[in-house]
């Protein structure tokens, strides 16, 4: 964790972003439109994106299994246990899946069958040509326990800025490019009841700016990162509605804020902050709980 604090311009800022997408959350489905300032809340994407990914030049690369190592590569068995979580990977006989969705395709070779960098991929979708951000997002998903997981994610946006040199404008970039509706892909592929929606978990937070809310948060609290069950705070606290507003927290509101004809009225209710027990990472982890929103 950074010794630095998020400065009380950016504090009030992600606060104020939280406080709006609880909101949203609660809200009927027209009134959270316009609190996203969108003519309709419920999003565009639907279903498990197979097609759509594909269409918009997504690659999915192998995910090693390690990747859904909840004991022995992320160590946070101890949080899986006062969960309830299995710690293992589908492939080794346990409940966690991994994705590895890329926007570029690293096995692309031009015509002298030499390997094209990403920064040089294109791609066409309605007969307009695109280029590939370099976008990378690793996710996992627990269907049994209704569990998300962000764990390596860089979004089209922000990837695309880094290897084009230049901040991209939305009409260069894929239509399908937030967060929030790739995990809702993930989260629906062969998913029998896609309403056991309990956590959403972001594991190792690696984004400077959402390390310095969690530290504001923390010290705030009068506490220090710690083991599980580290902190908790209430999403009525400063605290963690700025963290719900960071890069790390905004895109589970919207994914929860645009899916409720599929899912209902749903929140987030508390947000844990806690290092693995390994506690040779000092990147905390967070969970977000979900729950019913109040009958307004």
């Amino acid at each position: 964790m950074p010794d630095k604090l998020a400065d009380d311009q950016t504090w009030r800022k992600f606060i104020c972003k939280g406080e709006a997408l609880v909101e949203a959350m609660k809200a009927s489905e027209n009134e959270a439109a316009k609190v996203m300032n969108l003519p309709h809340a419920q999003s565009e994407w639907s279903g498990d994106l197979k097609g759509e990914l594909k269409t918009w030049a997504y690659t999915e690369a192998y995910a090693s299994y390690l990747n859904c190592d909840l004991k022995g590569y992320w160590a946070v068995e101890s949080a899986c246990i006062t969960l309830g979580l299995d710690t293992r990977a589908k492939a080794m006989g346990g409940a966690n899946i991994c994705y590895d969705f890329n926007h570029w395709d690293a096995n692309k070779k031009d015509e002298g069958g030499k390997i094209v960098p990403k920064a040089r991929q294109m791609y066409q979708v309605n007969g307009k040509e695109y280029r590939a951000t370099g976008a990378e997002m690793q996710i996992a998903i627990n269907q049994v326990g209704g569990v998300v997981f962000m764990q390596y994610v860089t979004s089209p946006a922000t990837a695309a800025e880094n290897v084009w040199n230049k901040k991209p404008s939305l009409d260069e970039l894929p239509a399908l490019r937030h967060l929030s509706d790739i995990m809702w892909g993930a989260w629906n592929r062969d998913n029998a009841d896609i309403s056991n929606i309990k956590y959403f978990w972001v594991q190792g937070v690696g984004n400077t700016r959402t390390k310095t809310l969690i530290a504001r948060a923390l010290k705030e609290a009068g506490k220090e990162l710690d083991k599980w069950p580290g902190t908790t705070l209430d999403i009525t606290e400063d605290g963690a509605l700025a963290i719900l507003g960071s890069e790390n927290g905004a895109c589970w509101g919207w994914f929860l804020g645009q899916h409720k004809k599929e899912l209902g009225n749903k929140v987030i209710e508390k947000v844990v902050i806690f290092k693995n027990d390994r506690d040779k990472n000092p990147d905390p982890d967070l969970i977000f709980y979900v729950g019913d929103a109040p009958v307004q």
